[in-house]
């Protein structure tokens, strides 16, 4: 006979896993510890499986445990997504896109989302979820997202993407800065200056090939900073007196009270934004949204180069539907 389990009892062991510690895992449930205790227990009674070893007062997930709670967190983001949308629906929306977008993203990009209307869904409604890049792919492969905007997205069978823009990287440097005057800065021009930068789990690719870019100038940097949140840039350039290399639209935020943005003028620097979705997911309705926002973007900018086809039959060749300039 199936086990069924109620999502208190999935959510219980999830916050369990992330905290290993019952104490901290039962305040962020509002529970006391020994229900805690006693939920995580009913698990493992009705699975017949033990999701966790117990040493004095130490908690660490088993292989099963690993594999259940790795599930588990899909359960509950389907049994979330069906309350949004149940909402939604009652709200009178007659679809609903589930869309995410990476904060580097140009914010023209994430206006544009809400100004598209697609004759087939006149009441589309869209939710949309900030996250990092990676944690976008994730959430775009366990159907959790519909559509997603990435910047730098790794390759993947399982994803087709449409390349958008190829955004120039910005530095923020103060207004007395050597270089503030100038039009465009190269990375050698700030070789004496402390560097703050998007740490390399963010964009691992860019974050190499900037390093590779100054060791072929010839020089390191003094000093690095790495943030996870280009919003940690401010405290860091008022702290050290350094530059911040940011996305356009980060730096551009940043860049006030004695600050400046400039571009970088180096061709092998740049944020490439791309349109996301799963390969497989055969709903009409992403590949009419994607259809449309491709169309959009052609419009209003460059010529677009598809990676991969969202379906064959409605955006055409499956490698090519725009010729690039």
């Amino acid at each position: 006979m199936r086990n069924i389990l109620e999502i208190r009892y999935l959510i219980a062991v999830v916050t369990l896993a992330e905290e290993l510690n019952y104490t901290r895992a039962a305040k962020r449930l509002r529970m006391s510890q020994s229900g805690l205790t006693r939920r995580i227990q009913d698990v493992e009674s009705k699975l017949d499986i033990m999701l966790f070893h117990r040493d004095r007062g130490s908690v660490e997930l088993t292989d099963a445990g690993r594999a259940f709670v790795e599930e588990a967190r899909l359960a509950i983001l389907h049994d979330e997504r069906a309350v949004r949308v149940a909402k939604a629906v009652n709200e009178g929306a007659e679809s609903i896109l589930e869309i995410g977008s990476s904060p580097d993203i140009d914010p023209a990009l994430v206006e544009m989302l809400f100004f598209l209307r697609l004759p087939l869904y006149p009441n589309l409604k869209i939710h949309l979820h900030s996250e990092f890049s990676a944690d976008l792919t994730h959430s775009l492969l366990n159907s959790h997202l519909d559509v997603a905007l990435v910047t730098e997205p790794a390759d993947d069978s399982r994803l087709t993407t449409v390349k958008l823009a190829e955004a120039p990287l910005y530095a923020v440097v103060s207004e007395d800065h050597l270089m503030a005057q100038k039009e465009s800065l190269k990375l050698k021009d700030l070789s004496a200056s402390e560097w703050v930068v998007l740490d390399r789990r963010i964009h691992p690719t860019l974050h190499a090939q900037m390093m590779r870019t100054a060791n072929d100038a010839g020089f390191q940097p003094k000093e690095i900073h790495s943030i996870m949140n280009a919003d940690e840039a401010s405290h860091l350039l008022s702290a050290s007196g350094g530059v911040a290399i940011l996305a356009k639209a980060s730096a551009l935020r940043i860049a006030t009270h004695g600050w400046v943005a400039k571009p970088l003028d180096e061709e092998t620097l740049s944020l490439h934004e791309h349109l996301a979705a799963r390969a497989n997911d055969p709903s009409k309705l992403v590949s009419e949204f994607v259809r449309t926002f491709v169309k959009r973007m052609k419009s209003v900018l460059q010529p677009l180069q598809l990676s991969l086809p969202i379906r064959p039959d409605a955006l055409g060749p499956p490698k090519r539907i725009f010729q690039g300039s």
